[in-house]
């Protein structure tokens, strides 16, 4: 069966599409960019040119994708097989999501880049705040979009661990800013609860 968004039914549809994302993948996909993230500054260190270390940066982030796609198609769509959604039902909330964090990233990689001086209102905590809030405006904006609230929470892991390994930091007993230490740690959290979202659906609902 398809079910057609122009169609009286679209509600249905919409919640039907929600209810794949249940499935945990995304959230790993979200701990595996915040995780890889704290590789920055250890990269930096390695002596690596500019371009090469944003291959690699890049490449790890489009391996996630790729590797939360091909999982999406194995575990989730065997399991959705009672209804099938038009691809461009599927995709609209998918396009909506990355739009929208694009959107946001620009703005304050912006900010940043043309030193618009807003950093400076956060004293000490120059870099994990600014760091946090786009992780946590990100994370927000997904979890309204997905009907998810603990991206919300996920959101604000994310601030308050790169706020509390910037003190730290401050108190030599990190390095690198805290960056690495915050974002393996947080990411590492939202992907243990990603997977047990995935192990949660994959006993709920059987392959067909």
């Amino acid at each position: 069966m398809v079910i057609d968004p122009t169609s009286p039914t679209r509600d249905i549809n919409r919640r039907l599409l929600l209810t794949l994302h249940q499935d945990g993948l995304l959230d790993v996909l979200a701990g595996l960019i915040v995780a890889t993230f704290g590789m920055i500054p250890i990269l930096d260190e390695t002596g690596l040119n500019t371009g090469l270390r944003q291959v690699i940066i890049l490449s790890i982030y489009g391996v996630s994708v790729v590797l939360i796609l091909w999982l999406k198609r194995r575990i989730t769509l065997p399991r959705s097989g009672f209804v099938k959604l038009s691809r461009k039902t599927t995709s609209k909330l998918s396009i909506s999501m990355l739009i929208v964090n694009v959107v946001l990233f620009l703005l304050f990689a912006g900010v940043y880049i043309f030193e618009v001086p807003i950093w400076e209102y956060f004293g000490s905590y120059q870099l994990s705040v600014p760091l946090g809030l786009i992780f946590l405006v990100m994370l927000t904006v997904s979890g309204a979009l997905l009907k998810a609230p603990r991206f919300h929470l996920y959101g604000l892991v994310v601030l308050i661990s790169f706020v509390g390994f910037e003190h730290l930091y401050l108190e030599g007993i990190v390095r690198h800013h805290g960056i690495p230490c915050a974002a393996f740690i947080s990411g590492g959290i939202i992907i243990i609860i990603g997977l047990i979202h995935l192990l949660r659906f994959m006993n709920q609902y059987n392959a067909d």
